[in-house]
């Protein structure tokens, strides 16, 4: 099967998820997270497709309101074009508490049978149309070597009306500036955005993506 074929089947797949799902505000296609929580009894679905310059990211996370502040998910990718073969991503266990609701919350992940786990902080302020997100984490890939990193989000969306909502933002870590993000989401109904985006690799071996997507609460 060839690269295209392999994209055009995974593709079709996550259009099959959109029709199957069928209400928010997404954080797709941004990655800085923003300080909300997932209502009481509620749920989030986010699906996307990354198609970067030499392989395809399906991703899916759900996340459910255990209480008024706090929310758990969990999330896992499957990766179309690795060598030799495709193969599901780890997939990751996700706890966030809202400190101080919707302007700050405090969030923990952890990788299934791994040791790699990230602390994050998040910061939400509206100005009018403008949501400004920020982030500040710390990321350990290897507990047992010591290996983490400092690393930081910060993204700027405006509400340009009822439907459609355009921004942009920056990741990086203490060593360098990643990436460079633009995306656009659309409101089809309450509770359900697609989305678009496109980022620049900044950093070394980060390279350029192209993403979309949907969120989904019920």
């Amino acid at each position: 099967m060839s690269n295209l074929q392999k994209h055009f089947w995974y593709i079709l797949l996550f259009g099959l998820i959109i029709i199957w799902t069928y209400k928010g505000e997404a954080a797709r296609p941004f990655g800085t997270d923003d300080a909300g929580t997932v209502e009481k009894g509620g749920f989030e679905l986010e699906a996307g497709y990354n198609w970067g310059e030499e392989e395809g990211t399906l991703e899916l996370g759900f996340k459910h309101g255990v209480t008024e502040r706090m929310d758990i998910g969990i999330g896992f990718g499957y990766n179309v074009e690795t060598e030799p073969e495709n193969n599901l991503t780890a997939a990751e266990i996700s706890l966030k508490f809202s400190i101080v609701p919707d302007i700050l919350a405090a969030s923990f992940t952890h990788e299934f049978g791994g040791s790699s786990y990230d602390l994050n902080a998040a910061f939400t302020k509206i100005f009018g149309p403008l949501e400004f997100d920020a982030n500040l984490g710390y990321s350990v890939v290897d507990v047992d070597a010591g290996e983490g990193m400092i690393t930081y989000g910060l993204a700027l969306i405006l509400a340009t009306g009822e439907k459609i909502d355009v921004g942009t933002e920056i990741l990086g870590n203490e060593d360098d500036l990643q990436s460079l993000l633009v995306g656009l989401r659309y409101k089809i109904r309450e509770g359900l955005n697609l989305d678009v985006g496109f980022s620049q690799g900044i950093g070394e071996d980060v390279e350029n993506t192209a993403t979309f997507g949907l969120h989904y609460e019920f």
